[in-house]
């Protein structure tokens, strides 16, 4: 790795751990506190960083609890066009690398979760990414099926998709996170395979 490789790579550890470190303190105060009286002021303080840090880093309050969640790697899911497959099965090759990083730290999941379901802010915010996320499966379903993404049958699919691991979360919530997450959010796909029969409106759509 050259010099400013590793510059680089220093960086962005540092900035991560940062950002790490302010997010812990956050949640503890919010646990404590609740969501909507604690600060960013406050958070700054504890965290011994300027409250201009907390917004570089995280841009909002909201995106404290949020950062890092429900974020789709599209990357690996481009590079395997050629792999055998329906939507679905890219959109689990996603969501496990999605797990990946979620299951590593379940329990700060469940904590931000709580958060999540419990403010209507936040729960607001979270649709917000959400509706994101489902326009950036959308491009990849699009690219795999060679249609537009704009396509009603792509932007339904995707949707649909996004829509299900999103009441996977309200499940995992309501049940006091009696399973695993990834557990959950995969037989949320499962469902859908099954009840919603995507694998046949997949392939009718990759039809010429």
């Amino acid at each position: 790795m050259t010099d400013l490789g590793q510059e680089i790579g220093l960086r962005h550890r540092k900035r991560a751990a940062a950002m790490a470190r302010i997010q812990d303190v956050a949640l503890d105060l919010f646990d404590e506190h609740g969501y909507e009286r604690v600060t960013v002021e406050q958070i700054a303080d504890a965290s011994d960083v300027s409250p201009s840090s907390v917004y570089r880093y995280f841009g909002s309050k909201e995106q404290i609890v949020l950062l890092g969640e429900f974020e789709f790697d599209t990357s690996a899911a481009r590079l395997e066009d050629d792999a055998d497959g329906s939507p679905l099965d890219v959109t689990r090759r996603m969501l496990r690398a999605v797990m990946d990083h979620l299951v590593g730290d379940e329990e700060r999941t469940r904590r931000q979760m709580r958060h999540v379901m419990s403010d209507p802010a936040l729960e607001a915010a979270l649709a917000r990414q959400v509706y994101a996320a489902s326009e950036t499966l959308g491009e990849v379903f699009a690219e795999r099926l060679s249609r537009s993404a704009n396509d009603l049958e792509v932007q339904v699919l995707a949707h649909v998709v996004v829509g299900a691991l999103l009441g996977g979360l309200h499940h995992w919530q309501g049940t006091a996170f009696a399973e695993p997450l990834r557990d959950v959010l995969d037989r949320c796909l499962d469902l859908l395979e099954r009840g919603l029969q995507i694998d046949g409106a997949v392939s009718r759509a990759a039809s010429p």
